[in-house]
């Protein structure tokens, strides 16, 4: 077999090879960021108010305004500071015939018996609207967008090592046939039901989309993963960020989707014409194949793969297989991370850490519809600065390291959302105040974006090779059931507005605070085995040395599972 580390030294860390077939991969996390935030518009929540004929009919009442109609029939509710629009006063409207002296705003109240009646000045129609998903069925939609992320643990099981096991064109492409299948089918879904089911499968199939990023890991050199796996995820941040001129110019939930669905097809094309991975050919032992494609990534790089660099690739690999065959005969499982307590310490507080991540971050860009202000703009802007908060993670991340900068996210989070929380509070109608609640919103969602970013190679570093996608799964695994949750707790705002944000601070305080006793990693070479984890644990530093063959065994177990789960944190 051929040690493909070797041949990527030989074709350059970087060249015009990677960099396009980086880009078309890439392309593919346009249709995650559609599809991961497509609920702040398709499943948007309008004012709403009961079906009051004929008191909303503007020929027998041409007089009254939306203000008006709502003051004779809808009950105010002060503790919430608005029409309760799931009632109406109880009076008979078939005695109202052009004058007013049928209405009794002293009457009990009723659900409306005569269905809906929806503000369409933003969306003309939603899930919301068309289903009816509001007041006693309006946990159909919180149900609805948990289960998107319930969709993805489906996916974690089914695909877990499809990638691995098929290769990851193969699984990129099937899976994205599923993925643009789902997308159409759901913008001609007509049911709730078929919906939620649609919605469930869009996102195990999104898990699938695993092989995209993968790929790209595997292709790059080690000193470039930073920047192109933080790229592919901003392509994720341009995709929900795109969501908002499709949805200012298509309000129809179903237009917007299959606009979305048809600009994933090209993916399709695309993909097409890339070449299987290389390493992942070499590792099946397709050694034809892989040399076929290395060649072609030589020729676009303008290098040439002599014999004598084939020979020492294949040299290397045999030697990485003497060292590591003691090692693989030890068979680990994520139970080992909790075999000794400082292990377990560690692996706690990451997985508390990855839950309150995408807790907060779910949390907090679901819930853009209920910031003042235009709901096409807050989106907008929450794209602009989860791109700021990865640009500066990408000058600090080695500066300052991995803690330091992780806790800083996470209090920047933390302390944005309380602050948003305190003003909002007193804010009242002062549209100064208000506007500044907006800003810090936008300060928590700037800080739990950089600690997304970091929580992931902070995690890979943490652990030894041989539990590390053990570790990472456990992460991503606590991320799901944070996804899970955010949109029950989003739903707490119905009873109590300030309730949301100030979970999502406490927690996101808690985990900066807590992150502080993980120990540092920046500058530590990777460990290999739990014996060096848990002195590493113990006594905050190790010494260890690393060659390059070091860095090419490393590479051997960790492209190939660890990786992975990246790619589905925001997918």
């Amino acid at each position: 077999m051929v040690q493909f580390e070797v041949i990527l030294e030989a074709l350059g860390q970087i060249g015009p090879a990677q960099i396009i077939i980086c880009l078309l991969w890439s392309y593919y996390n346009f249709l995650g960021g559609f599809n991961g935030l497509a609920t702040v518009f398709i499943a948007y929540t309008p004012d709403v108010r009961c079906n009051v004929p004929p008191l909303d009919n503007s020929a027998v009442y041409p007089n009254l305004t939306e203000v008006d109609i709502l003051n004779f029939t809808t009950p105010y509710d002060s503790a919430s500071d608005e029409y309760n629009g799931c009632y109406r006063y109880n009076y008979d409207l078939n005695t109202c015939d052009g004058t007013l002296s049928c209405v009794n705003q002293s009457a009990s109240t009723i659900n409306c018996d005569n269905g809906y009646h929806y503000d369409r000045s933003i969306f003309t129609e939603t899930v919301v609207t068309e289903f009816d998903l509001i007041c006693g069925d309006k946990y159909l939609n919180t149900v609805a967008t948990s289960m998107y992320y319930v969709g993805f643990l489906i996916g974690s099981i089914i695909f877990g090592n499809f990638a691995d096991a098929y290769g990851r064109k193969t699984c990129s492409l099937l899976t994205c046939v599923g993925v643009l299948g789902c997308m159409f089918g759901l913008a001609f879904s007509r049911s709730v039901a078929l919906y939620i089911v649609l919605r469930t499968a869009l996102a195990m199939f999104d898990y699938g989309c695993i092989g995209t990023f993968v790929y790209i890991m595997e292709i790059v050199g080690k000193k470039w993963r930073t920047f192109f796996g933080i790229l592919y995820q901003m392509f994720f941040v341009f995709g929900y960020m795109i969501m908002s001129g499709i949805a200012y110019n298509w309000r129809d939930w179903h237009e917007i989707t299959f606009v979305t669905a048809l600009l994933g097809v090209p993916f399709l094309f695309l993909a097409l014409i890339i070449p299987e991975s290389p390493r992942w050919l070499f590792i099946k032992k397709k050694d034809k194949q892989g040399i076929k494609v290395s060649k072609l990534l030589a020729r676009i790089n303008k290098v040439e793969l002599t014999d004598e660099i084939w020979e020492r690739a294949k040299e290397a690999d045999k030697q990485i297989s003497t060292d590591t065959s003691n090692a693989t005969s030890v068979k680990y499982t994520s139970l080992d991370l909790f075999k000794t307590k400082a292990s377990t310490l560690v692996t706690l507080n990451v997985m508390f850490n990855w839950l309150v991540n995408s807790l907060v971050y779910y949390g907090v860009s679901l819930n853009a519809g209920a910031l003042a202000g235009d709901l096409f703009v807050n989106n907008t802007l929450n794209g602009v600065m989860e791109i700021a908060s990865y640009i500066i993670c990408i000058i600090f991340m080695d500066r300052i390291g991995r803690r330091i900068l992780l806790c800083a996210n996470m209090l920047v989070a933390g302390l944005g959302l309380l602050a948003s929380v305190i003003v909002n509070v007193y804010a009242d109608d002062n549209e100064s105040l208000i506007t500044l609640g907006v800003v810090f919103s936008f300060i928590g969602k700037f800080g739990i974006s950089g600690s997304f970013a970091t929580i992931y190679n902070f995690t890979t570093e943490l652990f030894p090779t041989v539990l590390r996608s053990n570790a990472v799964g456990a992460g991503s695994f606590a991320a799901r059931i944070g996804g899970i949750v955010a949109p029950y707790v989003i739903s707490l705002q119905d009873y109590v507005s300030w309730l949301p944000n100030t979970i999502f601070a406490i927690l996101g305080l808690a985990a900066g605070i807590l992150s502080l006793f993980l120990p540092e990693t920046n500058g530590v070479p990777m460990m290999e085995t739990p014996q060096e984890a848990e002195e590493f644990y113990k006594n905050r530093k190790k010494h260890k040395q690393v060659s390059e063959l070091d860095l090419s065994r490393e590479m051997k177990s960790y492209d190939n599972s660890a990786c992975e789960e990246m790619s589905s944190t925001k997918i």
